[in-house]
């Protein structure tokens, strides 16, 4: 009965997301997630959702807290004034955390922003000559597009209406240049780095981009320059994103509201994943009633569409068929059934098998690859891995009610890693992904090998060259923070920009930069 209900609701939902995608396509811009990887991601860049990382905090003194990270607008060029880069007023961000495993958010970050303007008379944007052109503070008032932020928690005991944790937050403005925003972590960031009432703490701001991988090479038919962890090319380096990140106590993620007696506990693994929406409907320059507005303005009503969803990295840019991706992205996780053929036997490691064969892949010989169906994948990216003898009996992942459901899935109640490890699980770090995600994290050549069976998942197939793929970039060339919100100062845009360059080789286990 419960499974013939979940079908009934799956068709329904799944019914009801592509007559929205049909009528709704023509009012609104929509778009998916992970770097612009569906179709109508490039219409809508400032609600793209690029990349979801929860980990268990690593800064000293915060041991019993969980940071979530989810980044936005891509490709951020550090020189692309005058407007710059803010949050979009009229897109609600969301984190959503499963806690029972039915692909269904429990509890829900509420992200808000709202723009105040200081000087519309001036010629410029961000920042703007009202005093003497430089942003030494969050109210100075050359910070000329100054904006805010609410934070809400939507969870049963809130109801539909959310309990406001913080309101009028500010938000640093992106970082312009030495001349314009100097000392820009001192004078602007650290200061947008806010306490919460549940001793947790909230950042909204712009960051380095955190992400690292040879672009150019994966979708040159994986003409990689190296499969080692450097000799790639960091496609992304001097590139920024903006960030929402929240660090907030175990015990308010579980369904416990307590935190788990251990890594096995019924209550230690939750199910993470983030989420961009707009109205169904923006009118330019009149309101749906036909009233006129000013000349420049624009209107947007009706209710809230997803248009934007990541959980686990690349596998909306990387699995699921471009017929679906824009569908996945406006899809919850209870709906994920719709998409499980597409891990049970993905074309990915079909493509590249054939690349391989026929160009080569640095001459690592034939790529066997493990027949359908991938159940394997099921349990990496789907339903989490259950208890079992190669990761023995105190890890575990798993969080399903029997149906696949995508995200981040994190074990809260595993501790971080003394030593941590690029390649997460398959390095032998149990606080890796696909434990959460970590920023230092190297998924790109993780899921690269768990695609071609290069896991001991799949014995037969844990050998060479399937278990030492990778795309030549193993770190991010800026570093990464020791402290909350741990993504490295945004690139400032009066700097030149790389040319392209060899990657460096990754750091020694449990190394970072401040």
């Amino acid at each position: 009965m419960k499974f013939l209900l979940f079908k009934q609701f799956k068709e329904l939902a799944f019914g009801s997301l592509v007559l929205l995608l049909v009528c709704g396509v023509t009012n609104i811009p929509t778009l998916a997630s992970s770097h612009a990887e569906a179709p109508m991601t490039s219409m809508d860049r400032y609600a793209d959702n690029t990349d979801v990382y929860a980990f268990r905090s690593t800064e000293a003194g915060r041991a019993g807290f969980v940071t979530i990270i989810s980044n936005f607008i891509p490709f951020q060029d550090p020189s692309g004034g005058p407007q710059f880069y803010r949050f979009d007023d009229s897109v609600l961000y969301e984190i959503k955390i499963d806690n029972t495993g039915d692909g269904l958010e429990d509890i829900t970050y509420q992200f808000r922003f709202s723009t105040q303007i200081v000087n519309p008379n001036t010629i410029l944007g961000m920042n703007a000559l009202n005093e003497d052109g430089a942003i030494s503070s969050l109210t100075d008032p050359d910070y000329n597009m100054r904006q805010t932020y609410t934070v809400t928690r939507v969870d049963q005991s809130s109801g539909r209406g959310g309990t406001v944790m913080a309101a009028g937050l500010r938000m640093a403005p992106s970082n312009i240049g030495p001349r314009v925003t100097p000392n820009y972590e001192a004078n602007l960031a650290q200061p947008t780095i806010y306490p919460m009432g549940n001793g947790g703490r909230v950042f909204c701001g712009q960051r380095d981009e955190s992400f690292f991988i040879d672009v150019g090479a994966v979708f040159d038919g994986l003409n990689f320059r190296s499969i080692g962890a450097s000799g790639g090319v960091d496609t992304l380096r001097s590139f920024n994103v903006n960030t929402i990140a929240i660090e907030v106590p175990i015990q308010d993620l579980t369904r416990s509201r307590a935190v788990p007696a251990g890594p096995t506990a019924p209550d230690a693994v939750v199910g993470i994943f983030s989420t961009a929406s707009r109205r169904t409907t923006r009118v330019l320059g009149r309101r749906p009633d036909g009233v006129a507005l000013p000349l420049g303005s624009l209107s947007n009503s009706g209710g809230f569409v997803q248009v934007s969803r990541l959980g686990n990295p690349l596998v909306n840019e990387l699995v699921i068929p471009l017929g679906l991706k824009d569908a996945f992205n406006g899809l919850s996780p209870v709906g994920d059934a719709v998409a499980a053929p597409a891990v049970l036997d993905p074309q990915l490691a079909q493509i590249i098998r054939y690349i391989n064969g026929t160009l080569g892949i640095l001459g690592v010989g034939d790529i066997m690859i493990p027949p359908a169906p991938r159940n394997d994948l099921v349990q990496i990216f789907a339903t989490g891995i259950p208890v079992n003898a190669i990761t023995g009996p105190n890890y575990t992942t798993f969080l399903s009610d029997g149906v696949p459901h995508e995200y981040l899935r994190l074990n809260v109640a595993i501790p971080p890693s003394a030593t941590p490890n690029r390649l997460g699980l398959l390095g032998g770090d149990v606080a890796g992904f696909p434990n959460g995600r970590r920023v230092t994290d190297d998924v790109v050549d993780i899921e690269l090998r768990a695609v071609v069976g290069g896991t001991p998942f799949t014995p037969d197939f844990n050998r060479f060259p399937n278990n030492a793929l990778g795309d030549g970039v193993g770190v991010n060339f800026e570093g990464f923070l020791t402290r909350f919100p741990y993504l490295q100062t945004p690139n400032q845009g009066n700097q030149p920009r790389p040319t392209n360059f060899p990657a460096p080789a990754a750091p020694a286990a449990g190394s970072s930069s401040e």
